[in-house]
């Protein structure tokens, strides 16, 4: 799947932020800053995200707490929320391995970690650790199914996707 301009713009800048030094890097913060104010989103350059990360609708209203630790090809959709329980910068975040799809509204919430190749459906309210391969939603959320990691390759598709959210 090709990843769109929005999230192509994320990552580009996000990496310019993390690799420039001295003026040029303060430039890239500060436009990193106003692109994310733009679009609508609280993520900021440092958060720990892998390769293909990418943000749909341009992930409006959705919020990353700098602690969480995002593997690569994840994808989040708009109004999605990631972070930690409490209000103290001590409190542990979450972890989220490779070729996760979450859905939109969901809140991924405390320290767990999402199992890679899952789903997190929509509105999903996410406190307790996520088996790899697996299809979760509902508050709390609840495996509502186990996918075939023989049979299930590569990034999860858009159209796997919504068969589970929609």
């Amino acid at each position: 799947m090709k990843m769109d301009r929005k999230s192509k713009c994320f990552n580009r800048l996000r990496l310019k932020c993390l690799n420039s030094k001295g003026i040029a890097c303060v430039f890239y913060r500060k436009l990193f800053a106003l692109y994310s104010l733009a679009l609508g989103y609280d993520i900021k350059y440092y958060t720990q995200i892998g390769d293909n990360f990418e943000i749909f609708h341009g992930a409006r209203g959705t919020v990353i707490n700098p602690n969480t630790v995002i593997g690569n090809n994840v994808s989040v959709r708009q109004n999605t929320t990631i972070g930690a329980k409490g209000f103290h910068s001590s409190e542990k975040c979450p972890r989220i391995e490779d070729d996760v799809t979450i859905g939109p509204n969901a809140c991924v919430i405390g320290d767990i970690t999402i199992g890679h190749h899952s789903i997190i459906g929509a509105g999903a309210i996410v406190v307790k650790d996520v088996p790899a391969y697996s299809v979760v939603a509902g508050n709390p959320a609840k495996v509502i199914k186990m996918l075939n990691p023989k049979t299930w390759g590569g990034k999860i598709s858009v159209i796997a996707f919504s068969r589970f959210v929609a």
